[in-house]
């Protein structure tokens, strides 16, 4: 299971759980028959009935059967919100995110102010792939669910999506902030920082997870990819502030054979096809070098260099 997913795993059992402890109670006994009191409706009490059953399907997971009590108990009373919002669960649960959003929509209908259900309508909409409804619906509830972590982790998850990386990291470091000790969190905002293109913030966030959570492959793998991210821009980095050097000062003789060093070095963190042209630009600033100073200590080593260089590019 993918992080987003756990994480939507999660916000869907939170929202299973408040709805079965804000469910309306097993139906009251009947009352005795009164002047003042009239008798209960045989559809409304039958419709509650379906519902409780709908929740203990839910519950322990038997999904088909909540579907049944639940669509039965609407069927009796169309006015239930409950219902459809466990409806609405339910479908989700069965990855039925289209009738989901039908379910979570009638529920709004009837309590425009339903929280949960105005949070399992934006998990629909993620689930069907319409991100920018998604990102609308779950950014309504968090104003009443501020310090919630899962619902910035949830929000931080669709703007990955939705390539806004750095608004994600700002949901993710919020959720950070919320749950300094849950290593997913880490996790996933070095990836948000990854694919900002942050290099240093995104090795920072996966050490941090590792720190957590010292088992996580996935966090060491990531940190592996950034930290040669790393390298390769400080190499790029070095080789463009020698080849600078050697502009300016083409007699620089320590230039050209740092310059050769960094080639070497790009060549080596580099794909197949690019890495005979760079070690060919290596060996001719050897050669530089080795007609620079010939005297200089380091002329052994550019030797030394060359002879292994040349049958390299070849």
């Amino acid at each position: 299971m993918t992080a987003a997913a756990i994480v939507l795993a999660a916000l869907l059992a939170a929202a299973t759980a408040a709805a079965a402890a804000d469910s309306p109670a097993s139906p009251t006994a009947p009352v005795p028959p009164s002047t003042t009191a009239p008798a209960p409706d045989p559809r409304t009490q039958e419709a509650l009935q379906r519902y409780n059953a709908g929740v203990g399907a839910l519950q322990r997971r038997d999904l088909e059967y909540a579907l049944y009590q639940f669509r039965q108990a609407i069927r009796l009373n169309p006015a239930l919100t409950e219902a459809h919002h466990n409806l609405g669960i339910t479908l989700l649960e069965l990855r039925q995110p289209a009738q989901a959003v039908e379910a979570f929509t009638r529920a709004l209908e009837l309590s425009p102010e339903h929280l949960e259900a105005r949070l399992g309508l934006g998990l629909a909409y993620r689930a069907g792939g319409d991100l920018p409804r998604a990102i609308a619906e779950l950014t309504r509830v968090l104003p009443k669910k501020p310090d919630d972590p899962q619902l910035h982790v949830a929000l931080g998850d669709l703007y990955r999506k939705a390539k806004q990386p750095q608004v994600a990291a700002t949901h993710f470091r919020e959720a950070v902030r919320l749950a300094p000790g849950d290593a997913s969190i880490r996790f996933q905002l070095g990836l948000a920082h990854a694919d900002a293109g942050q290099t240093d913030e995104a090795i920072e966030a996966f050490r941090e997870a590792i720190g957590l959570r010292p088992d996580d492959a996935d966090a060491y793998y990531n940190l592996g990819v950034m930290v040669g991210d790393k390298i390769r821009a400080l190499v790029d980095e070095k080789v463009a502030t020698y080849r600078r050097a050697v502009e300016l000062r083409p007699t620089q003789a320590d230039a050209h054979y740092h310059l050769g060093v960094a080639y070497v070095q790009k060549a080596q963190l580099s794909r197949v096809e690019e890495k005979r042209a760079l070690l060919q630009l290596a060996l001719e600033e050897f050669r530089l070098f080795q007609q620079s100073a010939p005297q200089d200590p380091k002329a052994a080593a550019a030797t030394h260099n060359i002879q292994v260089l040349e049958p390299q590019v070849k």
